[in-house]
């Protein structure tokens, strides 16, 4: 998106956050900003973020975490005015 929002309300990095809490739960130890850049000419905002998933109790698979990282992206695709890459 172009951050004008549908709804008016621009983005906000604590929508991520709970996105990342409401979709991952516990799962999910640290959300991190990795990077952050305004693109000179079109003022577009990007951002990078690392996710970091543990469990207290098992072993976590790669096929899990993919399934968690497919059902985030499809969340923030429908619920926040954003792009993903």
């Amino acid at each position: 998106g172009d951050g004008d929002g549908e709804a008016g309300a621009p983005y906000h990095l604590n929508d991520f956050n709970e996105a990342v809490r409401g979709v991952a739960g516990d799962l999910v130890e640290q959300v991190e900003l990795t990077d952050s850049f305004v693109h000179p000419k079109t003022q577009r905002v990007s951002h990078c973020y690392r996710l970091t998933y543990r469990s207290m109790d098992r072993n976590l698979t790669n096929a899990e975490i993919d399934e968690i990282q497919a059902e985030l992206r499809a969340y923030i695709g429908r619920h926040l005015d954003v792009e993903l890459r």
